[in-house]
């Protein structure tokens, strides 16, 4: 069986101001196996069994990453992505202009 990857989730470590970005479903099971900083719950064994069915191809990599996020969130580990700023509707140009004609 593979590894099946989603959406990135960004987690606290134990180490102070450590974060960690989790991307597939067997980090994420590594994580709550060998580095899960709060106690374990119902809920944390509830992303533990989606991270299992998920890996067996019974669940969606996409709602095994919820039950995951949802655990992160109940020990407080869970940190928000940061979305997009909302459109000015001008186009960006960064920088790249037309260099300009010598005569």
């Amino acid at each position: 069986m593979e590894d099946k990857h989603f959406k990135e989730v960004t987690v606290m470590t134990r180490q102070v101001g450590k974060m960690l970005v989790i991307t597939s479903i067997v980090r994420a099971a590594e994580f709550i196996l060998n580095e899960w900083p709060g106690e374990h719950t119902e809920i944390l064994d509830i992303a533990k069994h989606a991270l299992l069915e998920c890996f067996e191809g019974r669940m969606s990599p996409g709602v095994a990453r919820m039950a995951f996020i949802e655990a992160a969130k109940e020990a407080d580990i869970y940190i928000e992505a940061a979305g997009r700023p909302p459109s000015t509707g001008r186009l960006e140009r960064w920088g790249k202009r037309k260099p300009r004609r010598r005569v």
